[in-house]
C-alpha cells in the first residue's frame, strides 16, 4: 500500500478514535486487533498489508506482551516519519498524579511490515519480528529507529528529458511518497497536460481534495486502492466508497477479498497436499498388494506340496534339497523343493504353515484392497469439498482435525453424491459427521437439509457463491435427507432446508446438535433419491455418484 492512501486512512481513524480508550488487544501471527469500545483498529502485517477501522476484529487471540496497552487512552495517531509508518501515542492513567506513556509503531511497509511497542523513552519493549535490514538492526531495550529513507520531495528533484514511459518506470524510485501506481497515474496525467510538474500538482490536488476511496478489480479480483479515480485504471471495474470511514471500509473489503483469500488458498493447498500425501501412500500400498487369486494359487501350491510330502515322507532324508514324487491326481512326477537344514517333519510343517499363512493373507489382502479403494474414494471426495471451501476459520478447524490424527479417514468421513445436474451433496453418517459437514465443510451460502422432527443425517447441497440451485436440486437434496432419516418408510416426509449461515451451535449442546432459522419446508418421497443411487442401465451414460459404503 502507498503512503498517500495510508495517510488518508490514518487521518480518518485519528478523527474517529482520538481520546478513545483501549478495551482489548489481540495479536495472532500477522494480525493485530485493538478494541476501542465497539470498534476495532485492525492491522495485517502479511502481504498485502492492511490497516483499517471496523466493527469486527480480524483476530481475537490474546497476547500477553501487549497487555500493558489495555485501559490506555489514544492521545494521537500520526505518520511522523514521511514513510508508511503509523504511530499511536498512548497514555495510561494509573492515579490522579501518575500515568504511563506508550508508543505503538505500525510499519506498514510491504513484506517487511512490523510492529513495535515502545516505552515512554521510546525504547523497544516488544517487536513482532526481528529487523532484517543491514542498515537498521534493532534490539529490545534499544531506542527505536524508523526505516531509512533514500527518497526526496518531488520539488527537490530535477529532471532532464521527460517521457511518459520514464515517469511510469522510475519516478517512484526517487520521489518521496510515490508508489509505482502513483507514478503510473502521474504519467497518465502528463500525457494530457504535457508538463511533469503540472501533472504532479494535479495528482496531489486530486488526492488532497478527495473524500472517497476507490477499489479497482482486475479479472474479478481486488487489485488497487486509490484516493480518487485514476485515469490509468479507467478500463477496470471500480467500486466507490463514500460517507463514514470510506478509506477504512475500502481497505477492509480489499483485505477480506484479497489478503484473506490468499490465506484461504494457502491453507487449502496445505490441507490438500496432506490428502495427496495420504493418497500416494495408499496407491503405493495398493500396487504392492498381491491379488487374492494370485495368493490363493500360491497357497494351493504349498498345500499340494505338503500333501505330496506327507504321503512320501519316508523317501525324505535330512540334507536333501528336493525329492521327486508321483502325483496321482495329475498322473505325473513332481519335484518338491526341500530345505536341507530342516528335518523331514519340519519341511512338512513348513508347507502347511505357508499354506495357512498365504490363505489368511489372501483374505486380508482382499479386505485391505477394499478398504484402500474406499479410502481413496473418500479422499477424492474430501479434496473436492475442501477445494470449494472459502471460510478461513473452518479451514483452520479442519487443519486442527488433521493434525490431531495421522489417519485422515479416521478424523473425517462422510458420504458424497453427485446429482444429475452435476452439483454435489454431502451426507453425514453419525452425529460427529453431521456436525463436521454442517459447521466445518460448508460455506455460508450452501444449503442445509434435515428431515423435520425425526432423527436423520444432515445433508448439505454445495453451491458456488451467488449460485441459485434449481428446484430439481432442492427436491433431490431434500429426498436424500428423507432417505437417510428415520422417516424413510413413511411415505412423504417433510424436510426443512436453510442456508448454512443460519445454523448455530448452542454452547454445551450435544455433538451433532444445531439450531436453525429462516427455513423452508418441502414434502418429498425418500424413494426419489433411490433413483439417483441406482446403477445406470447397460449402454446408458453413467451419472457419477459417490460410492455407497
Amino acid at each position: 500500500m502507498d503512503y498517500l492512501y495510508l495517510e488518508k486512512v490514518t487521518s480518518e481513524i485519528e478523527q474517529f478514535l482520538k481520546k478513545a480508550r483501549i478495551s482489548e488487544v489481540y495479536l495472532s501471527g500477522k494480525k493485530l486487533s485493538i478494541g476501542f469500545g465497539r470498534f476495532y483498529l485492525n492491522c495485517y502485517f502479511g502481504v498485502p498489508n492492511a490497516f483499517f477501522l471496523s466493527s469486527n476484529p480480524i483476530t481475537q487471540e490474546r497476547f500477553p506482551h501487549l497487555n500493558p496497552l489495555k485501559s490506555s487512552y489514544l492521545k494521537e495517531i500520526s505518520m511522523p516519519y514521511k514513510d508508511r509508518v503509523v504511530e499511536l501515542s498512548l497514555v495510561k492513567i494509573l492515579s490522579p498524579t501518575q500515568f504511563e506513556k506508550y508508543y505503538l509503531v505500525l510499519e506498514i511497509t510491504g513484506k517487511n511490515a512490523n510492529l513495535f511497542l515502545l516505552d515512554s523513552e521510546r525504547k523497544i519493549k516488544f517487536m513482532l519480528r526481528p529487523t532484517l535490514s543491514s542498515v537498521r538492526e534493532l534490539s529490545l531495550k534499544e531506542e527505536y529507529q524508523p526505516p531509512p529513507l533514500d527518497k526526496r520531495p518531488f520539488e527537490e528533484l530535477s529532471f532532464g528529458q521527460v517521457i511518459p514511459e520514464g515517469i511510469e518506470k522510475s519516478l517512484y524510485k526517487y520521489a518521496l511518497f510515490l508508489s509505482p501506481l502513483n507514478s503510473r497515474e502521474i504519467a497518465a496525467i502528463y500525457r494530457e497536460v504535457g508538463d511533469l510538474k503540472r501533472a504532479y500538482q494535479l495528482f496531489m490536488e486530486r488526492h488532497r481534495n478527495s473524500t472517497s476511496a476507490y477499489l479497482y478489480y482486475k479479472n474479478g479480483k481486488p487489485a488497487y486502492l486509490t484516493t480518487f479515480p485514476y485515469l490509468s485504471l479507467s478500463g477496470l471495474e471500480c467500486k466507490e466508497f463514500s460517507g463514514e470511514l470510506p478509506y477504512s471500509r475500502a481497505w477492509e473489503e480489499f483485505y477480506r477479498e484479497k489478503a484473506l483469500k490468499g490465506e484461504v488458498e494457502s491453507l487449502k493447498a496445505r490441507l490438500i497436499e496432506r490428502l495427496e500425501k495420504r493418497k500416494r501412500a495408499l496407491l503405493k500400498e495398493l500396487s504392492s498388494l498381491k491379488g487374492e487369486e494370485e495368493l490363493l494359487r500360491e497357497a494351493e501350491e504349498k498345500r499340494k506340496f505338503g500333501e505330496l510330502l506327507k504321503v512320501n515322507l519316508h523317501k525324505v532324508r535330512s540334507g536333501m534339497e528336493e525329492v521327486e514324487v508321483y502325483d496321482f491326481e495329475r498322473g505325473e512326477k513332481v519335484t518338491v523343493p526341500l530345505e536341507p537344514s530342516l528335518s523331514p517333519h519340519r519341511n512338512l510343517e513348513f508347507y502347511f504353515k505357508a499354506y495357512r499363512k498365504l490363505k489368511r493373507k489372501a483374505e486380508v489382502s482382499s479386505e485391505r484392497r477394499k478398504e484402500i479403494e474406499r479410502e481413496l474414494s473418500f479422499l477424492e471426495n474430501l479434496t473436492s469439498v475442501i477445494s470449494s471451501l472459502e471460510d478461513l476459520e473452518k479451514l483452520r478447524e479442519l487443519s486442527g482435525e488433521f493434525s490431531r490424527k495421522d489417519n485422515v479417514k479416521n478424523s473425517l468421513s462422510f458420504k458424497t453424491f453427485t446429482l444429475p445436474t452435476g452439483k454435489k451433496i454431502i451426507v453425514g453418517r453419525s452425529a460427529r459427521e453431521n456436525e463436521l459437514i454442517s459447521l466445518k465443510l460448508s460455506n455460508p451460502w450452501d444449503l442445509w437439509f434435515h428431515a423435520k422432527d425425526v432423527p436423520g443425517s444432515h445433508v448439505v447441497l454445495k453451491l458456488k457463491r451467488g449460485e441459485e440451485p434449481t428446484k430439481e436440486d432442492i427436491l433431490l437434496a431434500a429426498s436424500a435427507a428423507a432417505y437417510f432419516s428415520k422417516g424413510r418408510n413413511s411415505g412423504k416426509v417433510p424436510v426443512d432446508y436453510t442456508l448454512v449461515k443460519r445454523l448455530k451451535k448452542p454452547p454445551k449442546s450435544p455433538v451433532g446438535f444445531v439450531t436453525y432459522s429462516g427455513e423452508k419446508t418441502v414434502w418429498v418421497k425418500p424413494e426419489a433419491f433411490e433413483e439417483v443411487l441406482k446403477p445406470p442401465k447397460e449402454g446408458a451414460e453413467e451419472v457419477p455418484i459417490g460410492k455407497k459404503r
